[in-house]
């Protein structure tokens, strides 16, 4: 007679045979790399692919799967937004290393921003907004030199934002309103010469003097009115010196 931790063991080693034997069977097809084939299924696993919105039909190419583009034998988006994903991104997400596009917003991902997105150096678009991520923006973010668009907003990030990220010099929009986000902007985002929008409310972000260097750029601040003014007041006359220039804008209805 079975046990319970026998029944359960059985079931762990019954699920790892059908991954392996998915895995086998998609490498077979010699689409994508094996990493990259696994990196997709462990995803789905961890994430709770059976309760997707659009699910992947595992019997067909890759290329064909809700969300994922290849390219010359390579996965270079996923783009699986308002699809219903729970739990934690796998470690292995790290094998997509030829994705140019992430887009997992409107989700109910959870943990970290994993570090290892540093792995992602031909990324040019990241969309995690609208999800349950935590913890700190990685300091490996630097890393992402082709990076244009960073949208964070509306998760549960804490910290500050990292001094590095006025190295990401092709950044045309940050978002990173609605967070738990705190301390003072980094010094140099005057580098950020291509910054076009910029979405900082709802945060405890402090230090708007940082922003002076980019009064000469066509840049849209969206409504900085947050934690009771902390960051800039309303009053967009006592805007300090030097950002006259900025058009101030707000996209709530956008």
């Amino acid at each position: 007679m079975l046990t319970p931790g026998k029944t359960e063991d059985m079931k762990k080693v019954s699920f790892l045979l059908l991954f392996v034997s998915m895995a086998t069977s998609l490498i077979a097809q010699n689409e994508v790399s094996q990493r990259e084939v696994i990196a997709l299924l462990e995803l789905k696993a961890k994430t709770k692919g059976h309760l997707w919105t659009q699910q992947w039909d595992q019997s067909k190419p890759i290329s064909t799967w809700h969300g994922v583009t290849v390219k010359d034998g390579k996965v270079v988006a996923l783009d699986l937004s308002d699809n219903n994903l729970q739990g934690k991104l796998p470690i292995t997400i790290g094998n997509l290393r030829h994705l140019q596009v992430l887009d997992l917003s409107g989700n109910q991902i959870e943990g970290k921003i994993p570090a290892l997105f540093r792995k992602f150096q031909d990324l040019k678009e990241v969309n995690l907004e609208d999800n349950k991520l935590a913890g700190n923006i990685p300091n490996t973010i630097n890393k992402l030199q082709n990076l244009q668009e960073l949208k964070l907003s509306n998760n549960q990030l804490q910290g500050s934002v990292p001094n590095n990220i006025n190295t990401l010099k092709k950044l045309t929009t940050l978002a990173l309103a609605n967070n738990d986000l705190q301390g003072a902007l980094p010094e140099g985002m005057e580098k950020l010469t291509k910054l076009k929008r910029l979405y900082l409310s709802n945060t405890k972000l402090t230090n708007l003097s940082a922003l002076k260097g980019l009064a000469s750029q066509q840049l849209i601040l969206t409504d900085f009115e947050i934690d009771n003014g902390k960051l800039v007041p309303l009053d967009f006359s006592k805007v300090p010196e030097g950002l006259s220039k900025l058009k101030f804008e707000d996209f709530d209805d956008m």
